[in-house]
């Protein structure tokens, strides 16, 4: 072993430049990187067996061959491709290149034992051959599934390309201006982009079906990688966790219309092979990046303080839900104080279609319903509370839903009870302070709306005016309290997207005419516009005050 890494420097195959060990420029530490191979096999059935050749002969150094430890497995895997001539030719070769060089590896006890632990041990050849197999096999499995996610992204690219030819095909026929002449982009009906969707999600879906048993295949001999050689399993951990995210990066695609591809799938793929190519280095005993620590694992999305208390409210709701679905249950105080302090929190939720389960309505006629079997002085007593709730919309909602439960149960004098309470709060109020706007601005349409009801249309549009010149600056808070909110859907019509607010028309007690005149006063650059037109106001009260003045000058703001 010592004459014959005496008489080497590097792997004997011609073209590899590896040292047969490796140093470390620091320590000067030397790490054996070579195994001796057999020209011909030792044993019979083995990789160029010779049955002429004596034991003595078979033994000798001449049938011996220094290489690097990648080179010694592939000359034994692949015996065709290197027959023993080409072998001999090699190991001329290096013989020639020592005495030219007269660089070699001088061996002590212990590396000469490792040497021959690695090369001749049976055990130990048994691993390292495992080792090579699977490792070899595990690159081969990485570089097919990366091919074959590439010819599937291509198909994904076409599906996605001809979805953004449809759109220009539309905008290009059918052409749509705002108000001051700029084009505005118009997509295509949801009919038309249907069956695109549907080809591009089925181009995705199609990509991560034939990728996953491949990823299986991949998986299965990372396993056995990490069973033949242990210090391999944190190059194999991360080659499964970047095998993982490449069969989830090739079922996205950015954007719905879609837009141009991303660099997630790109990155997935680059990730991936630098992992494959790591562990083969680390397999080798290169030197190679460390794989980088996993994401800490999580359980679920952390909820916050938010997500908390609408989980919270919707629970509460759902306690209270048996009271109204029959009416013998008793009273329960305590549910109902819950209820009651709830309100504040349904009255900021935004009165759209997806949260009118939870909204300000639903909580109040849940109380009320929890009250319904209350004796006469205790539900008397909760319409006398009910009125010194705040904000007044909470107030107001809660003594209306109090009043109809009285109704169903046919105590009148109880109905009249909350309606007297609910009509005078609505006609004391005068709307001069701006917190009364804002901590009623989801329902303060609906609440005038129920003055002038309980009043005249004149009455109301008095008290406006009058709270205006009493504070013009409370016209900000007008203008957002009369949004009307709408809801904003997916393309498929299921989920919604987004909140929004406009104004469709303004009631006959609005004083309009006072209102336009103060919008123009105060905000001289906002003009004229109908609901699309004054999207070109990022601000929400600048686009409704648009939209007002569009009423004002008489024309129609519905769809």
């Amino acid at each position: 072993m010592k004459k014959l890494y005496g008489t080497a420097f590097r792997c004997g195959k011609p073209d590899c430049q590896r040292p047969l060990f490796r140093l470390d420029n620091e320590t000067g530490d030397r790490t054996l990187n070579s195994r001796v191979a057999h020209i011909h096999a030792r044993r019979e059935g083995g990789p160029r067996w010779n049955p002429g050749m004596s034991d003595e002969a078979n033994r000798s150094g001449e049938n011996l061959l220094l290489l690097c430890i990648e080179h010694s497995y592939e000359i034994d895997d692949n015996a065709a491709r290197f027959p023993p001539e080409m072998l001999r030719e090699w190991k001329a070769g290096q013989l020639a290149e020592h005495d030219q060089i007269q660089r070699s590896w001088h061996l002590n006890n212990d590396e000469v034992a490792e040497a021959s632990a690695l090369s001749f041990d049976c055990h130990q050849l048994s691993i390292a051959t495992a080792s090579a197999t699977t490792v070899t096999a595990a690159a081969r499995a990485v570089g097919k599934m990366v091919s074959v996610g590439r010819q599937r992204r291509r198909l994904a690219h076409q599906a996605a390309q001809a979805w953004q030819a449809l759109r220009l095909r539309t905008n290009r026929t059918m052409p749509v201006f705002d108000l001051s002449g700029d084009r505005l982009t118009v997509e295509p009906s949801r009919a038309e982009t249907k069956p695109y969707e549907e080809i591009l999600n089925g181009a995705l879906a199609d990509s991560q079906a034939e990728l996953e048993p491949l990823a299986v295949e991949v998986v299965a001999e990372l396993h056995a990688v990490t069973a033949a050689d242990q210090s391999l399993r944190p190059w194999c951990d991360w080659v499964e966790r970047q095998v993982e995210e490449l069969i989830v990066a090739a079922g996205r695609w950015p954007g719905r219309p879609p837009t141009e591809d991303d660099q997630t799938w790109p990155d997935a793929v680059a990730e991936l092979q630098r992992a494959s190519g790591a562990l083969s280095a680390a397999w080798r005993g290169d030197r190679t990046v460390s794989p980088p620590e996993p994401a800490p694992a999580v359980s679920g999305p952390v909820e916050t303080d938010q997500q908390r208390a609408v989980r919270e409210h919707w629970e509460l709701l759902e306690s209270a839900g048996p009271w109204g679905r029959v009416k013998h249950r008793d009273y329960d105080a305590a549910l109902y104080a819950r209820l009651i302090e709830a309100l504040p929190l349904a009255n900021v939720i935004p009165p759209v279609p997806s949260l009118m389960t939870m909204g300000l309505d639903v909580t109040a006629r849940r109380a009320a319903t929890v009250a319904r079997n209350a004796d006469e002085t205790a539900y008397r007593a909760l319409i006398r509370q009910a009125a010194e709730q705040t904000p007044l919309a909470a107030a107001v909602v809660l003594l209306q839903h109090l009043g109809t439960i009285a109704k169903q149960q046919g105590r009148e004098t109880l109905q009249d009870a909350a309606a007297a309470e609910a009509t005078r709060l609505l006609r004391a109020e005068d709307w001069k302070s701006p917190a009364v706007w804002v901590d009623n601005r989801n329902y303060a349409r609906r609440l005038l709306a129920w003055t002038a009801g309980a009043s005249h249309d004149g009455e109301v549009r008095e008290t406006l005016k009058t709270a205006f010149a009493g504070n013009p600056e409370l016209l900000p808070s007008v203008i957002e309290a009369m949004g009307q909110w709408g809801e904003a859907f997916s393309h498929d019509g299921t989920d919604p997207t987004r909140a929004f607010q406009r104004i469709f028309e303004l009631p006959d007690w609005f004083p309009t005419v006072l209102v336009a005149d103060l919008i123009k006063q105060t905000f001289p650059a906002v003009f004229a516009a109908d609901e699309f037109g004054s999207e070109r106001y990022s601000d929400v009260m600048q686009r409704l005050a648009s939209q007002i003045l569009w009423i004002a000058e008489g024309n129609s703001n519905e769809w």
